[in-house]
């Protein structure tokens, strides 16, 4: 690549921002182009989660496990724990589940709790129907239901994990414009200039090498550029309730529902049969409602029915209802959260970009040109794994054997398959 040229990132949410630090690592001259504050759009909206866990795709677990390696250099602004994730529900699922994923270590079954490990640090540990009361008191009244409890997992601070790597950009000589990207102009036939709105004003902006991470924006950058890749962008939101009443345990990892539920009474459903907007949440839903403790509060996400658009700009607008769907997800979980019925939450949220088979893209678009985009619910947790490897990439350094199974260009190739398995992993 030309040695006088900058390298252009293109959007300084989280993704963006681990490129172009360990693209910075390498040596070269980085600008990072943002039209909005740095982590603004959806970076500071993720629920904060990470895990190693991933059934049916080893690809995508190698690269989160990279992540959370390559977290130790910012411990002390991300501030991870290593809670876990806690899924409920039938036992004969949950061992499927876990048979799934030979990557997130041993597999430990326990009758009581005698045998458990509270302080592992990696493995799956499956809490038999019957002992998940002895285990977890607060889901004593869960008789007939087993729980799988996920390590390592947890969350951390996303905002404190961009500002280090934001920082650390700085300090190695990267700098951060703030513009929007347009398209690409060429020269003999390969990408040389990005158009660039600067202000009232439109400029070519020559760069050596260019990393596209738009966020939400993907769909609409690809459009422009006149590229087809197999993308939904669905909105999702979570919803912080205050917990004066102590009803969500302090001590609790990320708990999840991992059966089909209904959240209304026969009731409710006849009071809301006519709101043809809330008619397909009056059925069965599927799994997946989750919350944790957050703060003086708990987080409530449960999205069972996202329908997908066209991102307009950064975030999407929530519905009224979307915490009281998000509150009665827990219920099953939680059977003492009723009380907050009525509660107003402050909700926000952003758009999962996602792949069918729900991998991100990641690698070359054509020569000199990358794409970071599709992190669909996992850009922070994958963000350092993926920054450091499309730095490698660039400079032509060895990758892992995984690495061409996340790239743009494996929908052309007829012999692809993507795993069922993986496609049904969204938490």
């Amino acid at each position: 690549m030309p040695a006088d040229l900058e390298v252009l990132v293109v959007g300084a949410g989280i993704l963006g921002l681990s490129a172009a630090y360990f693209l910075a690592e390498k040596g070269l001259p980085v600008v990072v182009l943002e039209r909005e504050a740095p982590l603004a759009c959806t970076s500071d909206k993720s629920t904060e989660c990470y895990r190693v866990f991933w059934p049916g795709d080893e690809a995508l677990a190698a690269l989160v496990a990279r992540s959370l390696e390559l977290m130790g250099a910012f411990a002390h602004v991300a501030r991870p724990n290593r809670r876990g994730y806690l899924y409920v529900g039938e036992e004969e699922s949950l061992l499927l589940l876990a048979q799934e994923a030979p990557h997130a270590g041993p597999l430990r079954v326990h009758k009581g709790v005698s045998t458990y490990p509270r302080e592992a640090a990696w493995g799956l540990d499956l809490v038999r129907s019957g002992a998940v009361g002895e285990v977890f008191p607060y889901l004593g009244h869960l008789r007939n239901k087993a729980a799988l409890h996920v390590r390592p997992a947890g969350w951390f601070s996303a905002q404190g994990l961009g500002m280090g790597l934001l920082e650390g950009l700085r300090q190695m000589g990267g700098k951060l414009a703030y513009g929007e990207f347009l398209g690409l102009e060429r020269e003999g036939g390969r990408p040389r200039y990005a158009r660039v709105r600067r202000g009232t004003g439109e400029a070519l902006w020559p760069f050596s090498l260019l990393v596209l991470a738009p966020g939400p924006g993907l769909p609409g950058l690809l459009e422009a550029l006149g590229l087809e890749l197999p993308l939904v962008a669905e909105p999702h939101f979570k919803a912080w309730f205050p917990d004066p009443l102590a009803l969500f345990p302090r001590e609790a990892p990320l708990i999840i529902w991992n059966e089909p539920q209904e959240i209304f009474t026969a009731e409710e459903k006849a009071l809301l049969r006519e709101d043809e907007e809330l008619a397909p949440l009056l059925g069965p839903l599927p799994p997946g409602a989750h919350g944790r403790p957050e703060g003086e509060g708990f987080l409530a996400l449960y999205n069972p029915f996202p329908i997908g658009e066209m991102p307009r700009g950064c975030l999407p607008t929530p519905p009224p209802w979307a915490g009281e769907v998000a509150l009665r997800g827990l219920f099953p979980l939680l059977p003492r959260l009723p009380a907050y019925l009525g509660v107003r939450p402050r909700v926000d949220g952003g758009y999962y970009v996602r792949t069918p088979e729900n991998r991100p893209l990641l690698g070359p678009l054509e020569e000199g040109v990358f794409l970071a985009g599709a992190f669909s619910g996992y850009g922070v947790m994958a963000a350092l794994g993926a920054g450091e490897l499309l730095a490698r990439w660039a400079l032509g350094e060895d990758l892992p054997s995984w690495a061409p199974s996340l790239t743009p260009g494996r929908f052309q190739d007829p012999g692809y398959r993507p795993s069922a398995a993986a496609a049904k992993a969204q938490l």
